[in-house]
């Protein structure tokens, strides 16, 4: 076999094969690749974890994927002790609960989770130097809070599952992040032609007016009025009126009249088209 370096062997030929007239000639060779890997099991009968994937716990000698086969001996297994990993830091919010032994913290801005903790120490992996809480339960929300404490979650065989749920909570927050700013350029671009319109549509109070300033946005309160509008006949057709104003084309504003500045018989009020 060829060496490839780290712990990679390989025996790739092509076979060897003569044509001679008015026969089929046939040969074949088999192509392998050995590699030297890692697997990996928490105990006895539990899953084990290799290249090709999860396999179940208990199997001994070799398993088979496909084309892959990976053999080991139960001998050679080399037994580690757990280890202590930063999973991740930062800062969360602490309360108490009814239970004088179990405390809740919850996170702040947009950490979004929030996860029980037992009061009282205890040691992990045979550690002589510190002891820690013991989590009990978590899940994701959004939450403000009282009081501010640090955060350590440390990773024993929880590991997985709780960079899974972090996984999770990283793409949540990115997709929010995501549609508020997608909402703010839309709200810019809406500005742009009705700002008394965007204003309904971010459910505003009444009376309410977006006013888009590059990428700004500022807004405009008014108070309402109640008025009667009457209607002039004009050349250009039936046009709204008070006094020496007619309604803007957003419809909750007045402008200067002129004779022609409503088209096609439909007028806005409110919002709301008008025949």
């Amino acid at each position: 076999m060829d060496y490839l370096g780290n712990n990679k062997w390989s025996f790739e030929r092509i076979p060897n094969v003569q044509g001679s007239w008015l026969h089929v000639t046939a040969d074949q060779l088999i192509n392998c690749r050995l590699e030297e890997v890692t697997l990996e099991t928490e105990c006895a009968n539990c899953t084990i974890s290799s290249p090709i994937g999860d396999r179940p716990g208990g199997i001994n000698g070799s398993v088979s994927h496909n084309l892959v086969t990976i053999v080991w001996k139960a001998s050679l297994r080399e037994v580690q002790q757990c280890k202590l990993r930063l999973v991740e830091t930062g800062i969360a919010q602490r309360y108490l609960t009814n239970n004088s032994e179990i405390e809740r913290i919850r996170g702040v801005e947009q950490q979004q989770f929030d996860f029980g903790y037992n009061t009282t120490n205890k040691k992990y992996c045979n550690s002589s130097e510190k002891s820690y809480k013991q989590k009990t339960s978590k899940k994701l929300l959004t939450l403000s809070g009282l009081k501010s404490a640090e955060r350590h979650i440390l990773n024993t065989h929880e590991t997985g599952t709780t960079d899974g749920i972090n996984g999770v909570a990283r793409e949540i927050r990115a997709l929010q992040c995501e549609n508020r700013v997608l909402a703010h350029k839309t709200a810019i671009a809406t500005a742009q032609h009705s700002g008394w319109l965007v204003a309904s549509y971010r459910n505003l109070p009444t009376c309410s007016k977006l006013i888009a300033t590059g990428e700004s946005i500022s807004v405009y309160q008014c108070s309402p009025k109640n008025s009667k509008i009457t209607t002039e006949i004009t050349s250009c057709g039936p046009q709204p009126k008070l006094g020496d104003y007619t309604l803007d084309t957003e419809g909750w504003e007045l402008t200067p009249y002129t004779p022609c500045y409503w088209h096609r018989n439909f007028v806005n009020f409110n919002g709301r088209a008008h025949f």
